[in-house]
């Protein structure tokens, strides 16, 4: 077996310290977890990648260089065959040419679309027996962690094809952030219903051209893309029960949650909020760059956002003006037909091996992961074995691996350890980095206030991540209650969404801004509707519902 000397090294010093002080049960390279064992021949794997730099990262490390490469060729005996590497906006269609090309990389991450089109051509290997044996204990229950539907999604005639990389599904609920600072100047309570939020959302646009000198207000902050979740109008529809986006689940088969009747009242809301003051006349021309602008400069009253836009943009407002404060409205406490919308179950990727890949690939792949998770800052791992080559300082990126895992956030166990460390004012038993970063952020914040340093900066973390009526919070309550819209993961984008999603969007989006401002009536809405199903609606729907049957109960 070829290794390099260091590692040579220490496997023999190991061997030795066990020869002389057999009763200290040294641990050889045999006793280690089947997922850090070195294979006896090296197996080498061609592999692409999209990938940016990263400023937290050592200077000039690329994914060529990564420190996690090195480990995998020098503690397991993988090498990594880079076939080309890209940017990561230009990683899809790169992906698209290689595959059109029958020229597949042995192991890569593949989303829905590809996934079930190579399962169903028997392009992916069997992976179950590899994950089995070789998969950590920290991967597996990663995967664990949201449930049976991840590997249900990831598997066919009960057999794993692809380890899916997931998503903490209460990081995708949305809520109504609003400056509060401004709601109290006004002597106004929180609103308990949505024809509260929109005169609150009116009279706030009027109030924040008071409180900044003049400038023109947005009650409602948006940019041109509506029907996006952040910084946009998609979770406003959710307050009526429409649901932009998503599908839902409607007597039995999925919809498209736009087509539902609520979003016509969504919608006569949004022309209320237009008509008087509570959206920007120019609201559907604002690009992200605009929106970050007046954020800053007071000129955005309220806007809709998931757990983390207190940490980006909303700090860069606390930055620029101290006395700035945000709270955040729950989309449940509205009554009527108000129901956030969750992912039932948030698949980013799935890590793969196709079919022509070397011997070993599989259990390569379960190790490679088990490396992405344990190298995650929030990984409790002993890392001794790495020799600081986890480390980011030391030019480790799991994201410049050819495949990896999210680590999902134990959001709950950080709330309670740091808040439990704050009111000690002792952080001794906070494990991870991650924890004690927090910690310094909050107990910082809470502290000093307005005078803290980095204030933007801690406030944000503190708001989203640790506070206990705003950020993710309001997610992981909602996820707790159950009281939420499910947002059916179906699977691959279907023919027919591959060639029509992109014009349904558009004709959605602008019939959005033409009733807003008038340009469409209620008349409007039946022909609407036609006209999305009639240009592929029809078939879209019936190939989604075709696929989440095959996928939730296979034949």
């Amino acid at each position: 077996m070829k290794k390099h000397r260091w590692v040579a090294v220490f496997l023999a010093c190991l061997m030795v310290f066990a020869m002389a002080v057999p009763a200290a049960g040294a641990e050889t390279a045999a006793e280690l977890p089947a997922w850090q064992q070195p294979f006896e021949e090296t197996v080498t794997l061609d592999v692409v990648i999209g990938w940016d730099a990263d400023p937290s990262i050592k200077e000039g490390t690329t994914p060529e260089t990564n420190a996690l490469r090195t480990v995998a060729k020098d503690l397991f005996n993988i090498e990594l065959n880079f076939l080309w590497l890209v940017p990561n906006d230009q990683y899809s269609d790169k992906l698209a040419l290689q595959l059109s090309s029958g020229d597949m990389p042995d192991i890569l991450m593949l989303d829905s679309a590809y996934f079930y089109e190579f399962l169903d051509s028997g392009y992916l290997r069997d992976l179950t027996d590899a994950y089995d044996q070789y998969a950590s204990d920290q991967l597996k229950s990663t995967i664990e962690y949201f449930g049976e539907a991840p590997v249900t999604y990831s598997s066919r005639d009960g057999r794993l094809y692809g380890v899916p990389a997931l998503l903490d599904t209460s990081e995708s609920v949305a809520g109504l952030y609003y400056r509060s600072d401004w709601l109290e100047a006004l002597d106004m309570e929180v609103p308990t219903d949505m024809d509260g939020v929109n005169d609150m959302l009116i009279a706030l646009a009027e109030y924040g051209a008071t409180a900044n000198g003049g400038l023109s207000t947005a009650g409602l902050g948006s940019t041109s893309n509506v029907l996006n979740t952040n910084f946009a109008l998609a979770a406003y529809f959710q307050c009526y029960g429409s649901y932009p986006g998503k599908w839902v689940m409607r007597d039995g088969q999925l919809v498209n949650g736009f087509m539902l009747d609520e979003t016509l009242d969504a919608l006569k809301g949004l022309k209320y909020l237009y008509d008087n003051g509570g959206l920007a006349p120019d609201f559907a021309t604002w690009n992200s760059d605009q929106f970050e602008q007046r954020v800053t400069n007071d000129q955005v009253a309220a806007t809709f956002g998931t757990y983390y836009i207190a940490a980006y943009p909303l700090n860069l407002n606390k930055d620029a003006n101290h006395e700035a404060e945000w709270a955040e409205i729950d989309i449940n406490s509205l009554g009527g037909n108000a129901k956030s919308a969750m992912n039932q179950v948030s698949i980013n990727h799935f890590n793969v091996v196709t079919k022509d890949a070397p011997e070993n690939a599989e259990a390569a792949l379960m190790k490679l992961l088990s490396l992405s998770l344990s190298a995650n800052s929030n990984s409790t791992d002993d890392k001794t074995i790495y020799n600081g080559l986890d480390l980011p300082e030391n030019g480790a990126s799991i994201f410049f691996l050819p495949v990896y895992m999210y680590f999902p956030t134990p959001w709950e166990n950080y709330r309670e350890n740091i808040w439990a460390a704050y009111e000690a004012q002792d952080p001794s038993n906070l494990k991870t980095a991650v924890e004690n970063e927090w910690y310094g952020y909050m107990n910082n914040y809470l502290t000093y206030g307005n005078d803290c340093e980095n204030l933007g900066t801690a406030w944000g973390m503190y708001k989203s991540r640790l506070s206990d009526d705003m950020g993710i919070a309001i997610g992981l309550a909602t996820k707790n209650s159950g009281n939420y819209e499910p947002g059916y993961f179906y699977g691959a984008a279907t023919p027919t969404e591959q060639r029509v999603s992109a014009t349904l969007n558009d004709l959605a989006v602008s019939f959005v801004i033409e009733y807003v401002m008038g340009q469409k009536t209620d008349e409007n809405w039946e022909s609407f509707k036609q006209s999305w199903y009639d240009l592929g609606g029809t078939d879209w729907t019936q190939e989604v519902n075709a696929q989440y049957a095959s996928i939730v109960n296979p034949q």
